[in-house]
């Protein structure tokens, strides 16, 4: 098992300060800090430098924190999948999605999982593409689902469930509100709110409008939800771009979604995971994404 002043060490470094840390863990802020003491003591280095506001890894904090992180995970699968062998149906399912495909997962989990585990916990984390792979290289998400980036991570798996279009989302009062129809000239030069330069999403947009011979949009509101993207684009000028899939009731009153052409622009969503232990309890969560993503083309079929 790994020692209490590690484990308390994850908390203090995830919280990046002690205060936090004490009051997620319930602890005293100088218990906490002298197990930190401790940890520093014994490693015989400085694991954080203390800012006027928190605190931060140092060098060799940081290498002991991935380590540590992945100790924690791999003693977590370890007891799982004796759980797991002892035969019962009982599990924790650790899964990472990204905001535009929560619906798509949700839907196919809920209510089924819960039926077929009714012991089972989910840890759900609700994060972009370049966070969940941070994850899964930590070993703390079982599996993730989400958007596949130009230039995919080889040391993931990955398998695709199914692709998807995009469509611009801007308020009623935007010039691109009066056009019947948008192409990818209406793009270009555009002010736009978008996720961050690492998220898969952002990087297959720019690449097709580079492709095209398009400037890319000026990105002047970057946000890591599609909450704050969809209300800065309801309380202003700007544009987001969101995948087609998005329920209509998710968007702010005052919004306007336009499909683009799928020859603009598309993206794969795919399962991604680690190389390391599959639970029964994540295989069969897999097994229902398949199943949905076939449920989703049966009807698309029909219509």
């Amino acid at each position: 098992m790994l020692s209490t002043d590690v484990l308390y060490f994850i908390e203090v470094a995830r919280a990046s300060g002690i205060g936090r840390a004490a009051e997620a863990l319930g602890l005293s802020q100088p218990a906490l800090s002298k197990a930190i003491a401790r940890l520093e003591r014994q490693s015989g280095t400085q694991l954080f430098t203390r800012l006027p506001r928190g605190m931060a890894l140092t060098d060799a904090g940081r290498a002991l924190y991935e380590r540590a992180c992945l100790a924690a995970a791999n003693l977590e699968d370890g007891l799982q999948a004796a759980r797991d062998i002892g035969g019962g149906h009982a599990g924790l399912l650790r899964l990472g999605m990204t905001p535009a495909t929560s619906h798509f997962v949700l839907g196919a989990l809920f209510p089924r999982l819960r039926r077929e585990r009714p012991a089972a916990v989910l840890k759900i984390t609700t994060a972009f593409g370049d966070e969940l792979f941070a994850r899964l290289r930590q070993q703390e998400l079982s599996f993730a689902v989400g958007p596949v980036p130009p230039n995919p991570p080889d040391d993931l798996a990955q398998e695709v469930l199914y692709e998807e279009g995009f469509a611009l989302v801007y308020s009623q009062d935007h010039p691109l509100a009066a056009q019947k129809d948008v192409t990818a000239a209406d793009l270009e030069g555009l002010d736009v709110a978008a996720p961050g330069p690492e998220e898969p999403a952002r990087q297959v947009a720019e690449k097709a409008l580079r492709a095209l011979g398009l400037r890319s949009p000026r990105v002047v509101v970057e946000a890591d939800t599609l909450e704050a993207l969809l209300f800065a684009t309801a309380t202003s000028r700007l544009v987001t771009l969101i995948p087609t899939s998005t329920p209509l009731h998710n968007l702010p009153h005052g919004l306007v979604m336009k499909p683009l052409p799928g020859s603009i622009l598309q993206r794969q969503i795919a399962i991604f995971m680690g190389r390391g232990y599959v639970s029964p309890l994540a295989d069969r969560a897999i097994q229902l994404l398949r199943e949905h993503r076939q449920e989703m083309a049966a009807t698309m079929s029909d219509q």
